[in-house]
């Protein structure tokens, strides 16, 4: 069975991205691993502290127990939990490399990480590249979704963006992105921004389209390129227009979009429009 991957802290932020992830992995049938790393010994905070002595971490560990918060949730969400499959697992370890490790063993087929994220903390993509998350996306090379603490996920996805310069290689995540939409039956919002205004950019945008295969789906399919001075304003106000839920991009650092959102400021553009944010790793 495939899997999504849900590493947790079991912050405040966290528990609440749970509730998204635990729903959107029932909606497509997929099981839910809850991940958890400590290192004996080493400095944690305070709050990391009162959690780990509630639980008993180490006993925790070693029966694989289930964490209570988690299975209270779980408890309140669903009266029958046929359909829930989640998996715990605490591990031992440097939390980047002990993750790699358990994702190589493949004793779950990982195909998606998701995780809780506090946007007063940082900016829209600061999350994709100053934290664990950026690691992740390329030392695990799976799709990283950042779930805003107020994000909700009420069983569908009717409306997803891609951020895309029109570029070779949007091409394939461009490909995982529809999957993704082809489970939800959601409509595909492919975005270009444009701040240069110079030329104009339908002919590039043309080219791109012709180059893609959608097998059908093409009628689901919207390409857009909007010309702006104020790309954060834009996006938030089509995102809001559009009811959008997902927010998708290709992560890397020569990507216009990473370049443009890490320098500028972004910091309430998750606060405003409260949507979860996928990046997909490429070289």
């Amino acid at each position: 069975m495939k899997s999504i991957l849900f590493p947790t802290d079991f912050s405040k932020a966290s528990l609440n991205a749970f509730d998204y992830a635990l729903k959107y992995a029932e909606k497509i049938q997929v099981k839910l691993i809850v991940y958890h790393c400590f290192m004996p010994g080493a400095e944690i905070d305070e709050e990391t502290q009162a959690i780990y002595e509630k639980v008993d971490i180490e006993n925790f560990r070693s029966k694989k127990d289930k964490f209570p918060p988690f299975e209270k949730l779980i408890d309140k969400l669903y009266s029958d939990r046929e359909g829930v499959k989640v998996k715990y697992v605490v591990e031992e370890g440097q939390f980047i490399e002990t993750l790699k490790a358990y994702v190589q063993r493949k004793e779950d087929k990982i195909e998606l990480v998701m995780m809780g994220t506090q946007a007063i903390k940082m900016g829209m993509f600061d999350v994709f590249m100053k934290t664990n998350t950026s690691v992740i996306l390329e030392q695990i090379n799976k799709p990283v979704i950042a779930i805003p603490e107020r994000a909700s996920f009420d069983g569908d996805i009717n409306n997803i963006v891609f951020l895309v310069d029109y570029k070779e290689d949007e091409k394939g995540p461009l490909a995982q992105i529809v999957k993704i939409c082809e489970e939800f039956e959601a409509k595909l919002h492919v975005l270009h921004f444009d701040l240069a205004h110079g030329e104009s950019i339908v002919p590039l945008m043309d080219r791109f389209k012709e180059s893609l295969h959608f097998n059908g789906t093409e009628d689901n399919v919207h390409f857009q390129s909007i010309d702006t001075i104020n790309l954060k304003a834009s996006l938030a106000d089509y995102c809001k227009t559009n009811n959008i839920d997902m927010v998708c991009l290709v992560n890397h650092k020569r990507n216009f979009y990473q370049r443009l959102f890490s320098f500028s400021l972004t910091q309430d553009l998750l606060r405003s429009i409260d949507v979860p944010i996928m990046a997909i790793y490429n070289e």
